[in-house]
């Protein structure tokens, strides 16, 4: 594999970005394009998986309710079982930790669940349906990542 750069994304990176979330989530699992795109009201932030200089991750984190959101987290088909979504999901959520932030919740599906379970999240819920699937309610406590954060892939 090429070399792999993790890294917050710019705005120069958002329409690839986009792109790669309407492939993966309208393309693979039936989500209304529509639904795909971040309001700027919820303040995202945005983190990419790059090989050359394609991107081929991305994930993002946004505020809703006065919680901090962690989701929109895909990889290119072709790119799935490298790992590049755990390495990527690590390093936005340490962003995340490194800015006094304690913990963090998502609906995920099942892929994400394990990988965000095996860093210490925490399901606090039942799987709900959504579109081709469902997702389960997880939360992240900075100090259960911190404790897991030792045993790496």
């Amino acid at each position: 594999m090429d070399k792999l750069m993790i890294r917050n994304a710019g705005i120069k990176d958002m329409e690839d970005i986009l792109q790669l979330q309407i492939d993966v989530f309208e393309g693979e699992q039936g989500i209304p394009s529509e639904l795909i795109p971040l309001t700027e009201e919820k303040s995202p932030r945005w983190w990419c998986a790059i090989i050359d200089t394609s991107i081929v991750g991305a994930v993002a984190a946004w505020n809703e309710q006065d919680q901090v959101h962690w989701g929109r987290f895909a990889t290119r088909q072709n790119y799935r079982g490298l790992h590049i979504g755990t390495k990527l999901a690590r390093f936005s959520l340490e962003d995340l930790f490194s800015q006094q932030i304690e913990e963090i919740y998502m609906d995920a599906r099942d892929a994400t669940v394990k990988i965000i379970c095996n860093m210490g999240g925490k399901i606090v819920g039942e799987p709900i349906r959504f579109y081709d699937g469902t997702v389960t309610p997880i939360v992240l406590y900075e100090k259960e990542f911190k404790r897991y954060s030792g045993s790496r892939e």
